[in-house]
This record gives C-alpha cells, sequence and structure tokens, in this order.
C-alpha cells in the first residue's frame, strides 16, 4: 500500500475508533456502522473480528483494519457507488443537499466548519443548482472522496456473512456472487456422493468441493468432526456411518447454516448429532471439544478463513493421537502465484492457496504422513481447482 493508501485508511479507521485507543471493538465497530444506517447482527460482527483480528487480541488494529480494507473495498463497482450515494441521499430525491451531507457528518462524529461544508458543496456542485447528483458524486474529490470510502468500507463488512445465510434460507436463490457455483443435491451427486440415502432438503443447501468420504475409512463407534459443516450434509452421512455408538460434531460460524444443520440432523431421525455455532480457524476455541475425534473433516471451508494456520491448529487440536484428518478444498493452480487479489473469499477464490503451500501448513502444525491425493472436477475460477488431502496426528 501507498503511504496516501494508508493515511486514507487511517482516517477512516479513527472515525471507527471512538475512544482513540488505537483499536476498534465490536462496540465500536456496530456503533460506526449504525450511525450510517446499517445494523449488523451479533453474528456478522463476529464474523467481521474472526476476518479481520489475524492476532486474536479481541480488537482490530490499524495493520489489521488496512489489510483487510486493502484487499476487500472496490470503489470501482458502480452498484457499490450506487448504494454508498442513496445512504447518503436520505429523502431519497436523486440529489444530496447541504443539510443531508451535514447530517452524515455529524453522524460520523466530523466536525466541519460552516464556511468549509459550504465550499466543498460548491466545488462539487458543478451546475451550480445547489445540490450534488449522482454523476457530480461520482467526479467529486477531496473529502467526497473520503466519504465514499468510509461508506465502502462499512458497507463491504456488512456482506461478509450474506452469501451463506441466503444460501440456508433461500437455497433455490443460487450460490455465488460474481459467477455461478455448482451446489445443492445435483452437485453432491457429482462428486459421489449417494444422494439417494437422504431427504432432498438435506442436499439443497450443500456446497461441497469434493467428497470427504472417498479419502479413507470412518468406522462404526468413531467420532468425527466437521470443520465449517454449512448445512450438515457431511454430518448426516457420517452419522449414519459411525451409527448410534458413535458421536458426529458439527462446527460452523454462520447462525442460518447451524439452524439448518440442526433441523437436518432431526429430519433424518440422527440422535447422534451435535451442531456448534463457533468459527473453525481460531486455534482453540472453548465451545469445540480437543482430543476427541478419530476423523476431522472438511469440505471446502479452509479456503474461506484468512487465519488457515489457525484453522489447522484447530482440526489437529481436535484429534486423539492416531487421528485421520481428510481435507477436501478449493487450491490456487499452480502457476498462478502464492495469492490473489483478483475475486471473491465467499466464492472460494481470493483464500486459495496451492497445494504445496497447504501440505506445509499441515507439517508446520504436527501432522504427519501428510498426503495430496488428487484433484476433484469442482472448480470455482479459470485460476482454483479442488485438492484432496490426508493426513495423521
Amino acid at each position: 500500500m501507498t503511504q496516501d493508501q494508508l493515511g486514507e485508511f487511517k482516517e477512516i479507521f479513527d472515525l471507527f475508533d471512538a475512544d482513540s485507543n488505537g483499536s476498534i471493538t465490536k462496540e465500536e465497530l456496530a456503533s460506526a456502522m449504525g450511525s450510517l444506517g446499517i445494523s449488523p447482527t451479533p453474528e456478522e460482527l463476529e464474523t467481521i473480528f474472526i476476518k479481520t483480528d489475524a492476532d486474536l487480541s479481541g480488537t482490530i488494529g490499524f495493520a489489521e483494519f488496512a489489510q483487510w480494507a486493502n484487499n476487500k473495498v472496490n470503489l470501482t463497482s458502480q452498484n457499490d457507488l450506487r448504494e454508498i450515494f442513496s445512504l447518503i441521499d436520505l429523502d431519497g430525491n436523486g440529489s444530496i443537499s447541504v443539510d443531508e451531507f451535514r447530517q452524515l457528518l455529524n453522524s460520523l462524529k466530523v466536525n466541519l466548519p460552516e464556511d468549509e461544508l459550504t465550499a466543498l458543496i460548491q466545488k462539487a456542485d458543478r451546475d451550480n443548482n445547489g445540490v450534488i447528483d449522482y454523476n457530480e458524486f461520482l467526479e467529486s474529490d477531496g473529502l467526497w472522496g473520503q466519504i465514499k470510502l468510509t461508506i465502502g468500507v462499512t458497507l463491504s463488512f456488512k456482506e461478509i456473512l450474506k452469501q451463506y445465510t441466503q444460501l440456508a434460507e433461500n437455497p433455490q436463490g443460487g450460490f455465488g456472487t460474481v459467477n455461478p457455483l455448482p451446489y445443492g443435491k445435483e452437485n453432491a451427486a457429482k462428486m459421489g456422493y449417494d444422494v439417494s440415502q437422504l431427504p432432498d432438503r438435506v442436499w439443497e443447501s450443500s456446497c461441497m468441493c469434493g467428497n470427504s468420504f472417498s479419502l479413507g475409512s470412518i468406522n462404526k463407534g468413531e467420532t468425527v468432526i466437521d470443520l465449517g459443516c454449512g448445512a450438515g450434509a457431511d454430518l448426516c452421512v457420517a452419522a449414519s456411518l459411525v451409527g448410534d455408538t458413535g458421536r458426529v460434531i458439527g462446527v460452523d460460524m454462520t447462525a442460518a447454516m447451524v439452524k439448518k444443520a440442526r433441523e437436518n440432523a432431526k429430519l433424518c431421525n440422527f440422535n447422534n448429532i451435535e451442531v456448534i455455532k463457533a468459527p473453525f480457524d481460531m486455534a482453540h476455541h472453548k465451545d469445540i471439544p480437543e482430543n476427541v475425534a478419530d476423523v476431522v473433516i472438511a469440505n471446502g471451508t479452509f479456503n474461506l478463513s484468512p487465519r488457515k494456520k489457525c484453522a489447522f491448529v484447530q482440526a489437529y487440536n481436535c484429534l486423539k493421537p492416531g487421528g485421520r484428518f481428510y481435507l477436501v478444498d478449493v487450491v490456487r493452480s499452480e502457476n498462478s502465484g502464492l495469492q490473489t487479489e483478483e475475486g471473491s473469499w465467499s466464492d472460494c477464490i481470493a483464500g486459495a492457496v496451492p497445494v504445496p503451500k497447504v501440505l506445509e501448513l499441515m507439517k508446520s502444525v504436527g501432522f504427519v504422513e501428510c498426503e495430496h491425493v488428487g484433484f476433484t472436477d469442482y472448480r470455482t475460477s479459470d485460476h482454483t481447482v479442488t485438492a484432496t488431502f490426508r493426513a495423521k496426528k
């Protein structure tokens, strides 16, 4: 990032950091978003912190904020700019008045003297009619540019949970924010699942990118933990394999997915399934049991985490000594570099890393017999493929 970019992000960070102590709490973030008419749920706030709080301090520092904003905020999108404009245009008449701009600045606690406010409006008001229309808003600079970036950051925070909540609550609405991605019963069948063994409802919100159960045995009486279980299709398959004497535990951070996974377990009459609402990439989470699993599975979820090493630590900690880890995940093609700024995190593109990096991460947290098994036919972009892995504790 350039010094100018860092300076812009610092100004926004300072607006969010109400007590000026150098970090943003959940309460401060909620207050800043609320001042712009955006009301995040507790689950959305939790997920924002999971994605940005890299040092697990419970607050967002400036370096974490700047890194997130640099990767996430895109003000070239006409849809995003139109939404930003509409947030300032309080009466919805297609233009921004001096009073509306003043209300925005007051809500952000920006104290601008009246003469400076008037001068700013006059500079942007190219046709001198006393208000700012959409085209003038697009072309304006100065504080207007800062306002666009501030609200763009706020709107980006709001989008984090949207896609997976929609998939849980309205599976008929499709999956994928940029390009449509395969999901549901038909996709599960292509991945090698016997979809006839479970009701259609169990498959409708599933978005697996491979078949976890192709990687090794799961036996009667064993305990299986699924990290990022989504709507619970893999939980139900695992429950059928471990039987009444076994145990299956799902972990997911999206409230709507947790709710649906529990409903699906009940629909299938599985009494040996427990679903825990928690992030899977905190390394040690108080609600996720450790040293209990014979098998840990993860299907298309680790690429979604910016804290992949913490996710692998959690998988390792869940397992008993000798336990098996079966991983199916979207990875970056070998010739595409280690990282990309293109594509969406929620579409399993931006967070993908190459196969050697996955194996390196596995080994770094203590896994042994780490193996890249092969690839599946599931793709999320021209630069990504799905790979399968095995390892042991």
